[in-house]
């Protein structure tokens, strides 16, 4: 059965993974004792960097047996040190090439990278017409003949967060129609027709089951569930404006849709609600807050 672990958690497969990096990346022609002592640096080295930020080895087994390995480093080389994180080390043993193992590896590795907020990976190859197969795009030749590329960790969800008029609606449609990607606006599920609540409970089980989805843009606050949103996010737009331009954004919606029906909460007809203009009031200063602490530990390029 195929299993996907980080090296970090199966340490007895680490002299396999340094002596196998050894023989297909290392000094060629050495002998038995000087290549024994390659190993052991290799296995120090790999020991050692297991809690680097920006460093994962993740190996793929079939039950018990190695198949192969892949990672991302801080830096790989001494060319283009400016350059991090990088795609490096996707090896498939022979006996196991071409059964699609290696695209086993690189989806794993760029779901790791997608975890941890990095955005882009850079690779170096020799190889001619393979690295594109994942999504490789070239960038130059280095001086040791190696081709430089970057891949792009693709967003499949995003959040979109900030008082009442002020874009998020209209910014998730622009981005749903340029990034094809599935749009759901929190006051459709919210509101019936004719501007009637549903259940909250029953309004926030839909919205937790539709952020386990694959791909997603979400506009809406709803801070009962905003916490989870945020962490299933990989990016978070938030629409932070002054007072005035929350208050000018909604009357624009009222003058220019009154009695027209809303195209992001189908059945409802835009209206006056001085309830809701209140609440427009009085959100940089009793919700906005609540969001900054949220927010707080969110990594800068999440955000």
């Amino acid at each position: 059965m195929l299993k996907l672990s980080n090296l970090k958690d199966k340490p007895k497969y680490i002299e396999e993974v340094a002596t196998l990096t050894q023989n297909e990346w290392g000094e060629k022609s050495l002998s038995n004792e000087e290549f024994e002592l390659k190993v052991q640096a290799k296995i120090s080295k790999i020991k050692s960097h297991f809690n680097i930020p920006n460093y994962c080895k993740l190996i793929l087994l079939d039950d018990d047996i190695l198949i192969g390995f892949i990672s991302i480093f801080p830096s790989d080389g001494e060319e283009r040190q400016d350059l991090t994180p990088w795609y490096a080390t996707m090896y498939v043993k022979e006996e196991y090439r071409g059964k699609g193992y290696s695209k086993i590896l690189n989806d794993a590795i760029l779901g790791e990278a997608k975890k941890r907020n990095i955005t882009k990976l850079y690779l170096k190859s020799a190889l001619e017409n393979y690295y594109e197969k994942f999504g490789a795009k070239y960038i130059e030749t280095l001086s040791n003949g190696e081709k430089l590329f970057y891949i792009d960790i693709q967003i499949n969800r995003i959040s979109i967060i900030g008082g009442s008029g002020s874009g998020k609606s209209t910014l998730a449609e622009l981005l749903a129609s340029k990034l094809d990607l599935p749009l759901i606006h929190l006051d459709a599920i919210n509101y019936n027709s004719n501007w009637i609540q549903i259940d909250k409970n029953k309004r926030d089980s839909i919205i937790l089951k539709k952020i386990n989805n694959d791909k997603w843009i979400i506009d809406g606050n709803y801070n009962s569930t905003l916490k989870d949103r945020l962490d299933k996010a990989d990016l978070i737009i938030w629409l932070d404006y002054s007072t005035f331009a929350h208050l000018k954004g909604v009357f624009k919606r009222i003058i220019t849709g009154y009695k027209k029906e809303r195209p992001d909460i189908p059945g409802c007809k835009e209206r006056i609600n001085f309830k809701f203009i209140k609440y427009t009031i009085l959100y940089n200063k009793k919700k906005r807050p609540k969001i900054v602490k949220m927010l707080q530990n969110t990594p800068e390029n999440k955000l």
